[in-house]
């Protein structure tokens, strides 16, 4: 087995013509590998460390050493070089050729709890992570419409709660929602909420409560009940986890939507759809 360290030793140091004593190094872990490497390169921002090894593969490892992947770039390989957090050149010199890979990390979203739209076993399943004071998710709420209707049987929805710290109001909004679930009534809130987004305040969140025909004495004890709150964080720390970072950030079964539009939808679901040939076809319009 072999090792990686993640650090060097004390050693004098030569930066243009000025000598240091020394350098005060910490060893601060050795990762062991299950086959030898022959490159170790990470990322300008340092999050991540990518092994080439002597059997063509290459594992990536996060900063701290975990483990998040690998890969089998093939033993023609001689090289490797990040180009930004997702890509990677490989090198292959005998052939004089270079390739560009795109790496697409697949992430595990927790749906329990969530609320959610379409079948329960739907083959494809959407993640967004929203904040109900955001005009962006607001603007995209016709899309996932559209993307529902566009295959009934085959996708569903998973709403998980991300309100960013610059909307006053967005942390009450999802605590509102999650309050309006108990009652089977998430959807029809979360509709009134985003059509006023830019309007929330606690009145105004208690107004849609009831316009959505919620039964208010129930509501107003669900959404003092700290576990709703809990609820929210939760969502919070997984997204932030995940490397979410504003809102609407999108998943297709796992996979981050690279842009929001139906084509990207379109071409996700269906290279999803082919993973599961038992799938039911989706709808068509003729």
């Amino acid at each position: 087995m072999r090792f990686i360290l993640l650090a060097t030793a004390l050693f004098p140091l030569f930066v243009g013509t000025t000598l240091a004593d020394s350098i005060d190094v910490r060893f601060m872990r050795s990762v062991p590998l299950e086959e030898t490497p022959v490159q170790t390169v990470a990322t300008a921002d340092g999050q991540k460390i990518y092994v080439l090894t002597d059997q063509g593969n290459v594992q990536i490892y996060a900063a701290d050493g975990r483990l998040q992947g690998s890969f089998a770039a093939g033993p023609g390989v001689s090289g490797i070089t990040p180009q930004g957090p997702n890509r990677l050149i490989l090198q292959l010199a005998e052939r004089k050729e270079m390739v560009l890979v795109a790496l697409e990390p697949l992430v595990k979203i927790s749906t329990e709890g969530a609320p959610t739209l379409g079948p329960a076993d739907a083959p494809v399943t959407i993640a967004v992570f929203d904040d109900f004071q955001c005009p962006y998710c607001a603007k995209a709420v016709p899309l996932f419409k559209e993307v529902l209707a566009a295959y009934p049987e085959q996708v569903k929805l998973v709403f998980k709660n991300f309100p960013l710290g610059m909307h006053k109001h967005a942390r009450a909004a999802a605590v509102a929602g999650l309050a309006a679930q108990r009652q089977g009534k998430f959807w029809p809130l979360h509709d009134l909420l985003f059509e006023n987004y830019s309007q929330l305040n606690p009145q105004k969140i208690q107004q849609l409560a009831k316009q959505a025909g919620l039964d208010m004495v129930q509501f107003e004890q669900d959404r003092t009940d700290p576990q709703l709150n809990r609820q929210v964080s939760a969502d919070l720390q997984e997204g932030q986890r995940i490397g979410v970072r504003g809102t609407p950030t999108v998943f297709v079964n796992g996979r981050r939507l690279p842009q929001r539009s139906k084509a990207a939808f379109d071409q996700l679901i269906q290279a999803e759809l082919a993973k599961s040939p038992s799938a039911a076809p989706p709808k068509s319009d003729l």
